[in-house]
């Protein structure tokens, strides 16, 4: 009977990582149908991962993080996890050196909607942000500046999307602030006229 308990994986590349270099670690399936393993990761950055098949059944699965900060590595089996998954790891880097690199995934975030250039006061305005493209999966965040206190969040969609939403409380023009450390999406700061 094919069961998540029997598949084990270890290695570094699920204790720890360099941003912008490759990490290792191993799967054994013991037995079971290797078509049912599946693979996700939440954090900074959305790895491909290789896998090279080794002797024993045992394979190597690497990925390469493209920016620093925490991750969560979920290895599942027919949708179960496996021993010891979530695997919680620091990929370690310095920001400031994927600056460049940073620029040009963020080429690959677009926005889009009417709230981007004008929203309502003491009402929730929402647009699209789409970050398919860019690799950029989390450790966004967000500011507004203007006239009065604007609260700002992000709501994940199903399909990759995210809706970027804001309710000022005040009439006036504000800069909205879209970052990924410390570093602006293309088109940030957002001028949007309130009313």
């Amino acid at each position: 009977m094919a069961s998540a308990n029997y598949v084990q994986a270890w290695g570094d590349g699920l204790n720890v990582a360099q941003a912008g270099l490759p990490a290792t670690f191993h799967i054994n399936p013991n037995g079971q149908d290797m078509s049912g393993i599946t693979f996700g990761v939440e954090g900074p950055s959305r790895p491909d991962f290789q896998f090279q098949h080794l002797q024993g059944g045992v394979v190597a699965a690497t990925y390469t993080p493209i920016f620093p900060g925490p991750y969560r590595i979920h290895i599942k089996f027919f949708g179960r996890d496996i021993p010891g998954s979530p695997f919680a790891l620091n990929v370690v880097g310095d920001t400031s050196q994927h600056a460049e690199h940073a620029s040009a995934v963020f080429t690959g975030v677009k926005v889009s909607g009417p709230a981007i250039t004008s929203g309502k006061s003491f009402i929730t305005n929402q647009f699209l942000m789409d970050t398919r493209g860019s690799g950029v999966t989390g450790g966004l965040n967000a500011y507004m500046e203007g006239p009065g206190r604007a609260d700002v969040g992000f709501k994940e969609n199903l399909d990759g999307t995210i809706h970027v939403q804001y309710k000022p409380q005040k009439s006036g023009a504000y800069r909205l602030h879209i970052k990924f450390g410390d570093t602006h999406i293309q088109g940030s700061p957002f001028l949007i006229n309130v009313q």
